[in-house]
């Protein structure tokens, strides 16, 4: 399922700020629910047949989208999954400048996307596994 990110709104017809009844209504699917930590206020949704986690705030709106296969975020047409962490996070560096790397990753906290590659320690070029979807705040 192709999931377009609009910059820091959302993903698809699926919005940042929806109640976990709004986003399972677009995506149409049963998610299983649980709480990624104990201190976690709200539970997270994992849609797995669609490769898709959804983050709740502590009200319980939507805050991030977690993509892995088979999901396809794409930002202007791209997919992100599977791109080199390399060439992924040169793509989002002409788009936000101010681009937060890591070893294993990037965050444009200016698109409101992060990008992740578990072997891009040992290899810059490595897949990039996951991509979160995120709004304004969400990582501060």
């Amino acid at each position: 399922m192709e999931f377009p990110v609009s910059p820091l709104k959302g993903v698809g017809s699926i919005e940042f700020g929806m109640t976990p009844g709004e986003v399972r209504a677009r995506i149409g699917s049963t998610p299983k629910s649980f709480k990624r930590t104990p201190q976690a206020v709200f539970p997270c949704d994992y849609f797995e047949a669609e490769g898709v986690f959804c983050y709740y705030d502590a009200e319980g709106r939507l805050e991030a989208a977690e993509f892995a296969p088979p999901a396809s975020p794409t930002l202007n047409s791209l997919d992100l999954l599977g791109l080199a962490l390399d060439e992924a996070t040169a793509i989002l560096s002409r788009l936000d400048p101010e681009i937060e790397r890591e070893v294993d990753g990037a965050i444009a906290h200016g698109l409101g996307i992060s990008i992740y590659a578990s072997l891009a320690k040992d290899d810059p070029s490595a897949p990039v596994e996951s991509v979160i979807a995120f709004r304004s705040g969400y990582y501060d």
